[in-house]
C-alpha cells in the first residue's frame, strides 16, 4: 500500500436497493431465507460496507494489491425495501502497517 493513505479519508456510496438484495435472495439454498421478508439482507449490507472501504483504499493500492475486512461490529436497525436508497460512508481511522481501521455508518 503507498504511504498516501491518511487517517481521515474517506468514501461515500449511494445503493438503490434491487429485489436481488433482499434476504430471500441471500441463501437461495435455504427454505428459511426464501420464506423472509423481502428487505435489504444484513449480508448484502456488509458487502456493500466493505466496498464503501474499498474506495477509500483503491487510490492508495500498488498493483496487484487488494483488501479485504477482517473484523466488523455491525448493527443493522431498520428494514430498506427494495428501491429504498441506502447510504454508506466510510471513513479511515487508523493505519497499522497492512492494516486500516475504518468507521462505517
Amino acid at each position: 500500500m503507498k504511504e498516501t493513505l491518511k487517517v481521515g479519508a474517506r468514501a461515500r456510496l449511494a445503493f438503490t436497493v434491487p429485489v436481488g438484495k433482499t434476504v430471500p435472495h441471500l441463501y437461495p439454498e435455504s427454505p428459511d431465507f426464501r420464506a423472509m421478508p423481502e428487505v435489504f439482507a444484513t449480508g448484502f449490507m456488509v458487502g456493500l460496507m466493505e466496498w464503501c472501504c474499498i474506495e477509500v483504499l483503491k487510490a492508495h493500492l500498488d498493483a496487484g494489491e487488494g483488501s479485504l475486512g477482517i473484523h466488523i461490529n455491525v448493527s443493522h436497525s431498520a428494514a430498506t425495501v427494495p428501491g429504498q436508497t441506502v447510504t454508506v460512508e466510510a471513513e479511515c481511522m487508523s493505519i497499522n502497517g497492512r492494516r486500516v481501521g475504518f468507521n462505517v455508518t
